[in-house]
């Protein structure tokens, strides 16, 4: 009885969980020198993909500001704000798409535009888990070679 009260609440719990950032790369407020040709996402359970929004967009930070990953959180609310809800909107973006295939994946990658000018870039997304929980969030990288 014991084992089966457990395995219930441990099923609800799993049930309850929600597809939360996990890691990246680039990382969460790292700066890097060389130019990423993609980003990838990781996730702590499976999204559906093509149900969930991606984007990577330049963020207008002054370079005094790209060493404190706090101040270009700060700085970039808004802009995620704004800019996740956006149809249309791919001349503005950095990135070319997901070049994740999968229909649910825990890592999705997105291929970013060649040619990409040094700065602070935000990579947001609103993922719809496996779960049936939509799940926004945002973090900030820099490029500065």
């Amino acid at each position: 009885m014991k084992r089966l009260v457990f395995a219930g609440l441990l099923c609800l719990g799993l049930a309850m969980a929600h597809a939360d950032y996990k890691s990246s790369v680039p990382a969460a407020g790292a700066t890097v020198k060389t130019a990423p040709r993609s980003v990838v996402i990781n996730f702590t359970q499976a999204v559906e993909v093509k149900l969930s929004t991606f984007k990577v967009y330049p963020l207008n930070a002054p370079q005094e500001a790209w060493s404190s990953s706090t101040r270009l959180r700060r700085l970039a609310q808004p802009l995620v704000r704004e800019v996740l809800v956006l149809k249309g909107d791919a001349a503005r973006r950095i990135d070319s798409g997901v070049s994740t295939s999968a229909r649910t994946a825990q890592s999705v990658s997105l291929s970013l535009k060649p040619g990409l000018a040094p700065g602070a870039y935000v990579v947001m997304w609103k993922v719809l888990g496996v779960d049936g929980h939509a799940e926004p969030g945002y973090f900030v990288f820099v490029y500065k070679p």
